[in-house]
């Protein structure tokens, strides 16, 4: 299933209502409504945001701002003790726009307004962003299944998040088995992030897409992606947790079918092996995180061998911070430190290539919310990067907090490209490139929620541009067709400029 396409959402909401249908008939008792065990619950959120100078350079798009919203109502009902439903409807759209087709909708954005969302999303315009049945202690006490469109959060969303500052977010058609104990948790899943069967998603215009769940004609179950994952949390001692995982991504698309440095790209079997150790101690909490990642993946030339290179690539993180409980408005100092392996073949030749040296080494980030990881600006993902960051936090009082952040931005292979934090290419490195520090960032918030139910915030963050984009704007001035980026958009060396004012009511 292409997760970007609204049909999809519409087709999981009809297998949702036909296992509810084929409940009720085979048990009557399932029609009975009792509205203690209703709940509805939503969301109202409205945002506005700018950007300058997103482009680094003089055209005309390179400035920015939208109005944006999203609206969520959900529905849950516990049919039973152990066996229950949830259904979310979202409509999330930029204004000015009836969402007619892709124009206007709150989709992945690269330049940054609306959202800066990864290849997982549920698509604009009103669409179901969750759908399941959820049934516990299946056979046994603490074993339990959830099937159907649901959010799926692993540790600090590095690798699988909502992305809840997207205004559409992400969200999965997954099945998973989880088992709850006092000392440990463990999560079975399997995902269908593309789904040849219908046509990747039944673009708009598709004819077999219209009221046909298996069109005519189309490719049958052999060209999918899928994600398997293995999550374990043992809980050794109290706010501790050791957290090993394991994911599959497997794509099965043909070479060719997206470039190498795309997300989640095609002909891929790629091994994630990592873990993450988190917790708190007095006012000191802190949390590290690793993985590496192996197996193939197609270099997507004109007649390669499918998976023909090897995957070799790793990640890093980590956080440390210290709240000082006994001080006025509690603060809290803390250090991050990211890092993210890259490639020095991506964009060389010869007898530098991917394809001569048979491997490839740059980390892909799967399905994160990265937003506040990597700066709020969203300028960076977690591959092919390295970053240092130093916080602070202020809470004014028990429903505000203010915080003050300064990130330093490189990259890890300066010969390998700068992806931004929807993962795409923001800009394309030279083979020539030697400069590796991109710029530094500030980002300055606040949040306070009114009346328990009214969320307010505000943001401001300024990008100091680095050498990277300072040398590109020199070679493009001194005439040089090209520098460390590619596209002529750097010309200049200007600063950028990015804020948002949003507010939401939760109930």
């Amino acid at each position: 299933m292409d997760i970007r396409t609204r049909l999809s959402g519409w087709m999981a909401l009809a297998v949702f209502a036909t296992v509810g249908g084929a409940m009720v008939a085979a048990d009557p008792a399932f029609a009975k409504v009792d509205v203690d065990k209703l709940t509805v619950s939503g969301e109202i959120r409205v945002r506005y945001e700018y950007r300058t100078q997103a482009n680094f350079g003089t055209s005309a798009n390179s400035n920015e701002s939208a109005g944006s919203h999203r609206v969520r109502i959900g529905v849950g009902y516990d049919l039973t003790p152990d066996v229950s439903f949830f259904a979310q409807v979202q409509d999330a759209r930029v204004w000015g726009s009836e969402c007619v087709g892709a124009a206007g909708c709150a989709t992945a954005n690269t330049s940054g307004i609306g959202t800066v969302s990864s290849n997982n999303q549920n698509g604009s315009g009103v669409d179901l962003h969750q759908g399941y049945i959820q049934v516990k202690n299946v056979l046994v006490p603490g074993l339990g299944l959830k099937l159907g469109r649901q959010e799926i959060i692993y540790g600090d969303h590095r690798l699988f998040g909502n992305f809840g500052w997207s205004q559409v977010g992400n969200a999965f058609d997954a099945a998973k088995v989880m088992w709850t104990s006092e000392m440990v948790d463990v999560d079975l899943f399997w995902a269908r992030i593309i789904e040849s069967e219908v046509a990747a998603g039944c673009a708009a215009g598709n004819a077999n897409c219209s009221g046909v769940i298996f069109p005519v004609g189309q490719t049958k179950s052999t060209t999918d992606q899928d994600i398997y994952g293995a999550y374990v949390t043992f809980k050794p001692a109290a706010s501790w947790t050791i957290e090993p995982y394991y994911f599959l991504l497997k794509d099965s698309r043909p070479p060719g079918s997206t470039a190498l440095i795309t997300p989640q790209a095609s002909s891929q079997a790629r091994n994630i092996l990592g873990g993450r150790i988190n917790g708190k101690a007095g006012g000191l909490d802190a949390s590290l995180e690793a993985d590496m990642q192996f197996g193939s993946i197609s270099s997507n030339t004109v007649g390669a061998p499918s998976d023909n290179l090897h995957i070799n690539a790793h990640q890093e993180a980590a956080k440390l911070g210290y709240t000082f409980a006994a001080v006025p408005m509690k603060p809290r100092i803390g250090i991050e430190f990211n890092y993210a392996s890259g490639d020095d073949c991506v964009n060389k030749t010869g007898v530098n290539s991917c394809v001569s040296r048979g491997s490839f080494n740059t980390a892909d980030n799967l399905y994160p919310t990265n937003h506040f990881h990597m700066g709020y600006m969203d300028l960076m993902a977690w591959k092919n990067m390295v970053n240092y960051a130093v916080m602070f936090d202020l809470k004014p009082s028990d429903v505000s907090k203010f915080q003050v952040n300064f990130i330093i931005h490189r990259l890890a292979r300066t010969t390998d490209n700068w992806y931004r934090a929807s993962q795409g290419v923001y800009a394309t490195s030279l083979a020539t490139n030697q400069e590796a520090s991109l710029g530094q960032e500030l980002d300055i918030h606040y949040w306070h929620t009114f009346k328990e139910k009214f969320k307010f915030e505000v943001g401001y963050g300024h990008f100091f541009t680095g050498a990277y984009i300072e040398k590109s704007a020199a070679q493009v001035a001194s005439g040089a067709s090209t520098g460390p980026a590619s596209t002529a958009t750097f010309t200049n060396t200007s600063d950028q400029n990015w804020g948002y004012v949003m507010a939401s009511v939760l109930f």
